[in-house]
């Protein structure tokens, strides 16, 4: 029985952190894959007729069409969305770089907007979302905004389509 305590507690605290991971990694995939569904209404020129609202409506429907296309168990009101427009991929890297939404163990979205993309822009798309860690609370290697918490990051980019200006 000693020996059992010995072994099963090391695997059993194995085990949940590899389910912890494999949960994180599953709901990252499910945002990414949303976000890229969502995405496609801003590459084809679509967005200019669903999207005609300021830019905090714009960006609270678009968070909606991502968060359709996901899954029960993500909280969407945990979701915040970032699209932004640039000439160039060069420009692209530098504004996203600039505002890296985990900064110094927080989450910081401050900086994410809403701007309709035109015709044959680079469009950089994020969706930011607080993950909260359910059995590996007490590791901190995954934890990267908080005590018990992970910030998660979909991405896409993109040239839009030579659709017709509105």
């Amino acid at each position: 029985m000693i020996e059992f305590a010995f072994v099963a507690t090391p695997f059993l605290m194995l085990f949940l952190a590899i389910f912890e991971m494999g949960l994180l990694l599953w709901t990252n995939q499910i945002l990414e894959e949303a976000l890229s569904q969502a995405a496609r209404s801003l590459l084809t020129g679509r967005s200019t007729t669903m999207y005609t609202g300021s830019a905090t409506a714009n960006a609270t429907a678009f968070r909606d069409a991502v968060c359709a296309n996901t899954t029960s168990f993500i909280d969407c009101t945990k979701i915040t969305i970032d699209v932004r427009n640039y000439a160039n991929f060069a420009n692209a890297q530098s504004g996203t770089a600039a505002s890296n939404p985990i900064a110094g163990g927080a989450l910081d979205t401050s900086s994410f907007g809403y701007s309709q993309p035109q015709p044959g822009q680079i469009v950089v798309v994020r969706a930011v979302m607080e993950y909260k860690l359910y059995f590996s609370q007490w590791s901190t290697a995954l934890a990267n905004i908080g005590t018990g918490k992970r910030g998660l990051i979909a991405s896409t980019t993109f040239r839009s389509e030579p659709f017709p200006a509105s």
